[in-house]
């Protein structure tokens, strides 16, 4: 390399750095100037929530000055939207916005007592919505009590996410208990799908419980039960289903 040649490359950076901090300056203070005008904002990681709904909910609108708006308030913006956890957004220079969320993955049903409706409870105990799909593959959660936020959403405790988390975790499913009552806090009842039911007892201990009762579906057939009591910690009480005899 020849001795002025770093001279000249330092030289021409110092030119583009110059050029690039001076078109900035021109889009920030002469906003008629369309250097940076958005033309685009694209959107990823929806998946339950329509890229028009996001884009609408930023509230930026097309042909504003990109460097000008405000990335941080549309991020909270795009916060309040039911199934979005998490967003982050990014300006992609000349004429691009760039969005990507992070949605909640719906767990559970939760029965609405007031209308009977079913309500759609998020990973992280925020109700999400509505739905009338009865099939779809989420246990059904009564009996919970629901609690609004400074934002208006409506969340369940985190005493039943810890439950229902756990349930999941140890993979008890809605194929082996497609319902779970939480009316009762002494005595959460979860029930089969032959009309049987399983008494896991208070719900501060119901991961020791939960423990217990997979550990003793390895011993029992749970079909040839009516009722599976573990509120005594330890002591299964077992109440078999009668037997018609022919």
């Amino acid at each position: 390399m020849k001795e002025g040649e770093p001279k000249r490359a330092v030289r021409w950076a110092a030119v583009i750095g110059g050029i690039l901090i001076a078109a900035a300056i021109i889009a920030l203070y002469t906003p008629w100037v369309r250097i940076f005008d958005l033309r685009e904002i694209v959107v990823s990681g929806n998946h339950y929530t329509s890229a028009a709904e996001i884009r609408d909910a930023t509230g930026i609108q097309d042909g504003v000055n990109i460097v000008r708006a405000s990335l941080r308030q549309a991020r909270t913006s795009l916060l309040h939207l039911p199934w979005v956890m998490d967003a982050s957004l990014r300006r992609v220079l000349p004429h691009t916005i760039a969005i990507r969320v992070r949605e909640r993955k719906p767990i559970a049903f939760v029965l609405d007592s007031h209308s009977e409706r079913l309500m759609i409870l998020g990973e992280d105990g925020v109700i999400v919505g509505y739905t009338k799909d009865e099939g779809a593959d989420y246990v059904r959660v009564r009996g919970v009590s629901l609690s609004r936020t400074a934002s208006g959403r409506q969340t369940v405790s985190e005493d039943v996410m810890r439950t229902l988390n756990y349930l999941r975790d140890r993979g008890l499913g809605r194929d082996i208990f497609p319902s779970i009552d939480f009316s009762d806090p002494a005595a959460i009842t979860m029930h089969t799908a032959d009309d049987g039911e399983v008494l896991l007892g208070p719900l501060s201990e119901t991961k020791d419980r939960i423990d217990e009762l997979v550990a003793l579906l390895d011993t029992i057939d749970l079909a040839a039960y009516k009722t599976i009591d573990l509120r005594f910690g330890g002591e299964a009480r077992l109440v078999p289903r009668k037997v018609v005899n022919r």
